[in-house]
Protein backbone atom coordinates (compact mmCIF):
# COMPACT_ATOMS: atom_id res chain seq x y z
CA UNK A 1 0.00 0.00 0.00
CA UNK A 2 1.59 3.28 -1.13
CA UNK A 3 -0.62 5.21 1.28
CA UNK A 4 -2.95 4.19 4.09
CA UNK A 5 -6.58 3.76 3.09
CA UNK A 6 -7.73 6.08 5.88
CA UNK A 7 -6.25 8.43 8.45
CA UNK A 8 -7.46 9.39 11.91
CA UNK A 9 -6.92 13.07 12.62
CA UNK A 10 -7.09 13.89 16.31
CA UNK A 11 -7.73 17.50 15.44
CA UNK A 12 -7.91 18.77 19.03
CA UNK A 13 -6.71 17.69 22.46
CA UNK A 14 -9.61 19.45 24.14
CA UNK A 15 -12.53 17.43 25.44
CA UNK A 16 -15.70 18.08 27.43
CA UNK A 17 -15.73 14.63 29.05
CA UNK A 18 -13.34 12.88 31.44
CA UNK A 19 -13.10 9.24 30.40
CA UNK A 20 -10.67 7.41 32.66
CA UNK A 21 -9.50 5.09 29.87
CA UNK A 22 -8.74 7.86 27.33
CA UNK A 23 -5.34 7.94 25.60
CA UNK A 24 -5.63 11.28 23.81
CA UNK A 25 -2.51 13.42 23.55
CA UNK A 26 -2.96 16.40 25.89
CA UNK A 27 0.22 18.32 25.04
CA UNK A 28 -0.30 18.84 21.32
CA UNK A 29 -1.26 22.40 20.39
CA UNK A 30 -4.17 22.99 18.01
CA UNK A 31 -3.46 24.48 14.58
CA UNK A 32 -5.18 27.53 13.16
CA UNK A 33 -7.83 27.17 10.46
CA UNK A 34 -5.57 27.79 7.46
CA UNK A 35 -3.02 25.22 8.55
CA UNK A 36 -5.81 22.74 9.26
CA UNK A 37 -6.96 23.23 5.66
CA UNK A 38 -3.37 22.68 4.51
CA UNK A 39 -3.34 19.27 6.19
CA UNK A 40 -6.58 18.36 4.42
CA UNK A 41 -4.95 19.37 1.12
CA UNK A 42 -1.97 17.13 1.80
CA UNK A 43 -4.19 14.20 2.82
CA UNK A 44 -6.23 14.51 -0.38
CA UNK A 45 -3.18 14.91 -2.65
CA UNK A 46 -1.51 11.85 -1.14
CA UNK A 47 -4.23 9.55 -2.46
CA UNK A 48 -5.64 8.73 0.97
CA UNK A 49 -9.33 7.90 0.62
CA UNK A 50 -10.87 8.85 3.96
CA UNK A 51 -10.25 11.11 6.95
CA UNK A 52 -11.79 10.79 10.39
CA UNK A 53 -12.08 13.89 12.55
CA UNK A 54 -11.55 12.80 16.15
CA UNK A 55 -9.93 14.20 19.28
CA UNK A 56 -10.44 15.05 22.02
CA UNK A 57 -13.86 16.22 20.96
CA UNK A 58 -13.91 17.55 17.38
CA UNK A 59 -17.10 19.55 17.93
CA UNK A 60 -15.04 21.86 20.17
CA UNK A 61 -13.13 23.04 17.07
CA UNK A 62 -14.78 26.38 16.18
CA UNK A 63 -14.86 25.90 12.38
CA UNK A 64 -15.29 22.13 12.24
CA UNK A 65 -18.21 22.39 9.80
CA UNK A 66 -16.09 24.36 7.35
CA UNK A 67 -13.30 21.80 7.64
CA UNK A 68 -15.72 18.92 7.01
CA UNK A 69 -17.11 20.68 3.94
CA UNK A 70 -13.61 21.51 2.71
CA UNK A 71 -12.53 17.87 3.06
CA UNK A 72 -15.58 16.79 1.07
CA UNK A 73 -14.74 19.35 -1.63
CA UNK A 74 -11.29 17.78 -1.93
CA UNK A 75 -12.92 14.44 -2.70
CA UNK A 76 -12.34 12.76 0.65
CA UNK A 77 -14.78 10.50 2.45
CA UNK A 78 -15.30 12.07 5.86
CA UNK A 79 -16.07 10.55 9.24
CA UNK A 80 -16.40 12.15 12.67
CA UNK A 81 -16.16 10.55 16.11
CA UNK A 82 -17.97 12.44 18.87
CA UNK A 83 -19.19 11.92 22.42
CA UNK A 84 -22.45 13.62 21.36
CA UNK A 85 -22.53 16.29 24.07
CA UNK A 86 -22.54 19.15 21.53
CA UNK A 87 -24.50 17.29 18.88
CA UNK A 88 -27.63 19.40 19.05
CA UNK A 89 -30.41 19.33 16.43
CA UNK A 90 -28.77 21.67 13.91
CA UNK A 91 -25.39 19.96 14.11
CA UNK A 92 -27.01 16.54 13.88
CA UNK A 93 -28.87 17.63 10.74
CA UNK A 94 -25.61 18.90 9.25
CA UNK A 95 -23.82 15.66 10.12
CA UNK A 96 -26.54 13.43 8.70
CA UNK A 97 -26.56 15.40 5.45
CA UNK A 98 -22.81 15.88 5.00
CA UNK A 99 -20.74 13.18 6.67
CA UNK A 100 -20.19 9.71 5.27
CA UNK A 101 -19.87 8.22 8.76
CA UNK A 102 -20.81 9.47 12.22
CA UNK A 103 -19.38 7.52 15.16
CA UNK A 104 -20.53 7.53 18.77
CA UNK A 105 -18.68 6.06 21.72
CA UNK A 106 -20.60 3.74 24.03
CA UNK A 107 -18.90 1.52 26.60
CA UNK A 108 -21.92 0.31 28.52
CA UNK A 109 -25.67 -0.02 27.99
CA UNK A 110 -26.35 0.94 31.61
CA UNK A 111 -25.50 4.20 33.35
CA UNK A 112 -23.65 2.37 36.12
CA UNK A 113 -21.27 0.73 33.64
CA UNK A 114 -20.61 3.99 31.80
CA UNK A 115 -19.87 5.78 35.05
CA UNK A 116 -17.48 3.01 36.07
CA UNK A 117 -15.68 3.67 32.77
CA UNK A 118 -15.41 7.32 33.76
CA UNK A 119 -17.91 8.95 31.40
CA UNK A 120 -20.51 11.50 32.48
CA UNK A 121 -23.66 10.13 34.07
CA UNK A 122 -25.96 11.15 31.20
CA UNK A 123 -23.99 9.48 28.42
CA UNK A 124 -26.26 6.47 27.86
CA UNK A 125 -29.44 8.55 27.85
CA UNK A 126 -27.86 11.11 25.49
CA UNK A 127 -26.75 8.41 23.07
CA UNK A 128 -30.23 6.88 23.10
CA UNK A 129 -31.82 10.25 22.30
CA UNK A 130 -29.43 10.77 19.41
CA UNK A 131 -30.06 7.29 18.02
CA UNK A 132 -33.81 7.85 18.34
CA UNK A 133 -33.51 11.05 16.31
CA UNK A 134 -31.32 9.38 13.71
CA UNK A 135 -33.80 6.51 13.38
CA UNK A 136 -36.48 9.03 12.42
CA UNK A 137 -34.41 10.19 9.43
CA UNK A 138 -35.47 7.70 6.78
CA UNK A 139 -33.63 9.49 3.97
CA UNK A 140 -30.23 9.83 5.66
CA UNK A 141 -27.12 8.96 3.68
CA UNK A 142 -24.68 9.17 6.61
CA UNK A 143 -23.86 5.81 8.16
CA UNK A 144 -23.66 5.29 11.91
CA UNK A 145 -20.94 3.47 13.84
CA UNK A 146 -20.62 2.69 17.55
CA UNK A 147 -17.17 2.46 19.14
CA UNK A 148 -16.72 0.46 22.35
CA UNK A 149 -13.59 0.13 24.47
CA UNK A 150 -13.40 -3.33 26.07
CA UNK A 151 -11.68 -3.36 29.46
CA UNK A 152 -11.59 -5.31 32.69
CA UNK A 153 -14.30 -2.96 34.00
CA UNK A 154 -16.97 -3.60 31.35
CA UNK A 155 -16.04 -6.94 29.74
CA UNK A 156 -19.03 -8.74 31.29
CA UNK A 157 -21.48 -6.21 29.83
CA UNK A 158 -20.36 -5.93 26.19
CA UNK A 159 -23.14 -8.15 24.82
CA UNK A 160 -25.67 -5.86 26.50
CA UNK A 161 -24.37 -2.99 24.37
CA UNK A 162 -25.06 -5.05 21.25
CA UNK A 163 -28.63 -5.74 22.35
CA UNK A 164 -29.11 -2.02 22.93
CA UNK A 165 -27.58 -0.57 19.75
CA UNK A 166 -29.01 -3.13 17.34
CA UNK A 167 -32.47 -1.84 18.10
CA UNK A 168 -31.34 1.00 15.80
CA UNK A 169 -30.15 1.15 12.17
CA UNK A 170 -26.47 0.75 13.08
CA UNK A 171 -24.10 0.13 10.18
CA UNK A 172 -21.09 -0.96 12.18
CA UNK A 173 -20.01 -1.77 15.74
CA UNK A 174 -16.31 -1.63 16.56
CA UNK A 175 -14.75 -3.17 19.68
CA UNK A 176 -11.36 -1.84 20.80
CA UNK A 177 -9.11 -3.53 23.32
CA UNK A 178 -8.15 -1.17 26.14
CA UNK A 179 -4.52 -0.15 25.66
CA UNK A 180 -2.65 1.95 28.28
CA UNK A 181 -0.94 3.99 25.61
CA UNK A 182 -0.79 7.47 27.10
CA UNK A 183 -2.68 10.01 29.21
CA UNK A 184 -5.49 8.81 31.46
CA UNK A 185 -5.26 5.29 30.04
CA UNK A 186 -1.65 5.03 31.18
CA UNK A 187 -2.42 6.51 34.61
CA UNK A 188 -5.40 4.19 35.18
CA UNK A 189 -3.95 1.09 33.55
CA UNK A 190 -4.27 -1.10 36.64
CA UNK A 191 -8.04 -0.53 36.76
CA UNK A 192 -8.80 -1.11 33.09
CA UNK A 193 -6.08 -3.48 31.85
CA UNK A 194 -7.38 -6.54 30.02
CA UNK A 195 -5.09 -9.30 28.80
CA UNK A 196 -5.05 -10.40 25.17
CA UNK A 197 -6.51 -13.78 26.17
CA UNK A 198 -9.35 -12.23 28.16
CA UNK A 199 -10.08 -9.72 25.40
CA UNK A 200 -10.38 -12.38 22.69
CA UNK A 201 -12.44 -14.63 24.98
CA UNK A 202 -14.83 -11.68 25.39
CA UNK A 203 -14.94 -11.17 21.63
CA UNK A 204 -15.77 -14.85 21.05
CA UNK A 205 -18.57 -14.66 23.61
CA UNK A 206 -20.01 -11.52 22.00
CA UNK A 207 -19.90 -13.09 18.54
CA UNK A 208 -21.82 -16.12 19.75
CA UNK A 209 -24.38 -13.83 21.35
CA UNK A 210 -24.82 -11.72 18.22
CA UNK A 211 -25.45 -14.56 15.80
CA UNK A 212 -26.30 -13.10 12.36
CA UNK A 213 -25.56 -9.58 13.60
CA UNK A 214 -21.87 -10.51 13.90
CA UNK A 215 -21.34 -9.35 10.29
CA UNK A 216 -21.56 -5.73 11.49
CA UNK A 217 -18.82 -6.25 14.08
CA UNK A 218 -15.16 -5.25 13.62
CA UNK A 219 -12.32 -5.70 16.10
CA UNK A 220 -9.21 -3.73 16.99
CA UNK A 221 -6.93 -5.60 19.33
CA UNK A 222 -3.79 -4.19 20.95
CA UNK A 223 -1.48 -4.82 18.00
CA UNK A 224 -3.94 -3.25 15.59
CA UNK A 225 -4.33 -0.12 17.74
CA UNK A 226 -0.59 0.39 18.07
CA UNK A 227 0.52 0.37 14.45
CA UNK A 228 -2.31 -0.31 12.00
CA UNK A 229 -3.69 3.24 12.25
CA UNK A 230 -2.16 6.29 10.61
CA UNK A 231 -2.80 9.02 13.18
CA UNK A 232 -2.27 12.76 12.90
CA UNK A 233 -2.19 14.75 16.13
CA UNK A 234 -3.53 18.30 16.71
CA UNK A 235 -0.26 20.05 15.82
CA UNK A 236 0.13 17.93 12.68
CA UNK A 237 2.60 15.47 14.18
CA UNK A 238 2.46 11.90 12.88
CA UNK A 239 3.36 9.31 15.49
CA UNK A 240 3.76 5.56 15.50
CA UNK A 241 3.41 3.57 18.72
CA UNK A 242 5.51 0.50 19.42
CA UNK A 243 5.56 -1.31 22.75
CA UNK A 244 3.26 1.37 24.22
CA UNK A 245 5.74 4.13 23.41
CA UNK A 246 5.09 6.96 20.95
CA UNK A 247 7.64 8.13 18.43
CA UNK A 248 7.17 11.18 16.19
CA UNK A 249 8.04 10.30 12.60
CA UNK A 250 7.07 13.50 10.82
CA UNK A 251 4.46 16.20 10.42
CA UNK A 252 1.48 16.28 8.06
CA UNK A 253 2.04 20.00 7.38
CA UNK A 254 5.23 19.42 5.42
CA UNK A 255 6.11 15.71 5.10
CA UNK A 256 5.00 13.38 2.33
CA UNK A 257 2.39 11.17 3.99
CA UNK A 258 2.94 8.27 1.62
CA UNK A 259 6.67 8.34 2.31
CA UNK A 260 6.05 8.32 6.07
CA UNK A 261 3.70 5.38 5.66
CA UNK A 262 6.15 3.32 3.64
CA UNK A 263 9.36 3.95 5.55
CA UNK A 264 8.04 3.11 9.03
CA UNK A 265 7.02 -0.28 10.50
CA UNK A 266 3.27 0.24 10.24
CA UNK A 267 1.06 -2.83 10.27
CA UNK A 268 0.25 -2.73 6.56
CA UNK A 269 -1.50 -6.10 6.50
CA UNK A 270 -3.46 -5.29 9.67
CA UNK A 271 -4.49 -1.95 8.16
CA UNK A 272 -5.63 -3.67 4.98
CA UNK A 273 -7.55 -6.32 6.89
CA UNK A 274 -9.14 -3.66 9.09
CA UNK A 275 -10.31 -1.62 6.12
CA UNK A 276 -11.25 -4.46 3.77
CA UNK A 277 -14.47 -5.30 5.58
CA UNK A 278 -15.51 -1.67 5.75
CA UNK A 279 -14.74 -1.01 2.08
CA UNK A 280 -17.29 -3.68 1.26
CA UNK A 281 -20.04 -1.41 2.63
CA UNK A 282 -20.83 0.37 -0.67
CA UNK A 283 -17.14 0.79 -1.35
CA UNK A 284 -16.08 2.97 1.56
CA UNK A 285 -15.46 3.17 5.31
Amino acid sequence: MKTPYSVCWNITSRCNDKCLFCYRERNSSELDFERQKRIIDRIARSGIYKVTFAGGEPLLVPRIRELILYAKEQGLKVSMTTNGILLEEEMLDFSMGTLDWLSFSLDGAATEVQQAMGRNQNHVERTKRLLDRIQERKDRTCRVKINTVVSQVNKEFIADIGDFIFQYPINRWKLFQFVPLRGEAWRNAKDFYISDECFWDTIDSVKRHLGEREKLLTISGRENIENAYFVIFPDGAVMISTGLEDRIIGNALYDDLGELWQREPFGYQLHEERTRCIRQIKGDD
